[in-house]
């Protein structure tokens, strides 16, 4: 059964004419979200979009988690550029993976090798996710210096709705 929370309709609407005292509005709301991808890397703002993920979905809706392993395309930057085995990224997956399934909703997990951004933007529409979260800032030391920020590109250049975390 939803509950329905009495707002003062003055506080919804301070200039209405119309002569309602009260709005009711649903306490709890099923989302319709479908399927989201979570960029995950392990960094806080990583850990904040899948928890931003887990509270807007609904009971029915998928969380794929997605690690995407940099490649580091320029020698000099591989010192700064964190190296990451895919053993170490599948473990990162796998506990964002039973977090997701801890708070009632269904994970997909996967790790993948490349361009970050693109892998994004690549897994979101191949697995047709309806939203993108992502952390404003991953475990990068490079940040937005030389590469650009990821977040931004994915901003950017994704044909859907993305949803950046600080």
């Amino acid at each position: 059964m939803t509950g329905y929370a009495a707002i003062s309709y003055d506080s919804l609407f301070p200039c209405s004419r119309y002569p309602l005292e009260y709005a009711y509005i649903p306490k709890v709301h099923s989302s319709n979200m479908g399927r989201m991808l979570v960029a995950c890397d392990g960094s806080e703002n990583s850990r904040k979009a899948l928890d931003k993920a887990i509270n807007m979905a609904g009971e029915n809706d998928e969380i794929v988690v997605l690690y995407v392993i940099p490649q580091a395309l320029i020698e000099e930057f591989k010192g700064i550029i964190p190296e990451v085995t895919k053993a170490e990224a599948q473990d990162v997956v796998n506990k964002a993976a039973d977090i997701v399934k801890a708070r009632g909703r269904k994970p997909i997990a996967l790790v993948r090798e490349g361009d970050i951004a693109k892998e994004i933007i690549h897994f979101a529409s191949e697995l047709e996710c309806s939203l993108i979260l992502i952390g404003s800032k991953g475990m990068s030391k490079i940040g937005t210096f030389a590469l650009g920020s990821v977040a931004e590109h994915v901003a950017k250049n994704a044909d859907r709705a993305v949803l950046i975390i600080k």
